[in-house]
């Protein structure tokens, strides 16, 4: 091959200095772009909270509730310890009422023997408006009395009401550790929950354990 022809086909040709601009310039922009667009997902990250909402809000709507209740009222009249208190409320009720009975009968008794004296004339007027006062003291002690009591029997009976509700809080919340309900309703007759599936009644399950807890507390005692 000749010199001539070497220099024509085989030798390098040089770019020229304008188009090697160009390429260079070319190749900026498209990093540049590559760029921003890298940026504009990591910083923005377009729809991602509202796609992980959307998606957390499917996840639950696709899992159904898991839901209990227990019969109050059957609590009321079959738990060991509200048993043994309503019992102690009743026993402390009746010895009030006797003492009331026993204190107004006193009053009726000293009443009625102030109304025959009078009858009789047996006491002086000065004496009678004196007794007659003392009477009506009595008697207002007596309304005091009456109401004390029945505030008393009140405040322990809120108090029941107290202890069961603590004792059954207490005790669903281990309960639930193992069944892990999402909720465990409270259902009572004329109560907000009108109708119940029986399927979910877990009261006899509870009622059972709570009184064995119950016993075991008791017997330490």
């Amino acid at each position: 091959m000749s010199e001539e022809n070497f220099n024509e086909t085989t030798a390098p040709r040089v770019m020229p200095t304008q188009n090697k601009t160009n390429l260079i310039l070319t190749i900026l922009n498209i990093v540049l772009f590559i760029g921003l667009i890298v940026l504009y997902f990591i910083i923005l990250k377009p729809g991602t909270d509202d796609n992980n909402a959307s998606a957390t809000a499917q996840h639950k709507a696709a899992r159904s509730t898991n839901i209990a209740f227990v019969n109050s009222d059957s609590l009321m009249v079959q738990y060991d310890l509200v048993k043994t208190m309503r019992t102690d409320l009743e026993a402390k009720s009746r010895m009030l009422e006797q003492e009331l009975s026993r204190k107004q009968s006193a009053f009726e008794k000293d009443a009625n023997y102030f109304q025959e004296q009078v009858k009789k004339n047996s006491i002086s007027e000065a004496s009678a408006q004196e007794i007659y006062s003392s009477l009506m003291a009595e008697q207002q002690k007596l309304y005091d009395l009456r109401d004390q009591y029945a505030g008393e029997i009140s405040r322990n009976e809120y108090e029941l009401n107290l202890v069961l509700v603590d004792s059954l809080n207490n005790f669903l919340e281990r309960y639930n550790r193992k069944y892990n309900y999402d909720y465990i309703l409270s259902y009572a007759h004329g109560g907000i929950i009108l109708a119940a599936n029986d399927s979910l009644d877990i009261t006899r399950d509870v009622l059972n354990k709570l009184n064995k807890e119950y016993s075991k507390e008791a017997k330490k005692d």
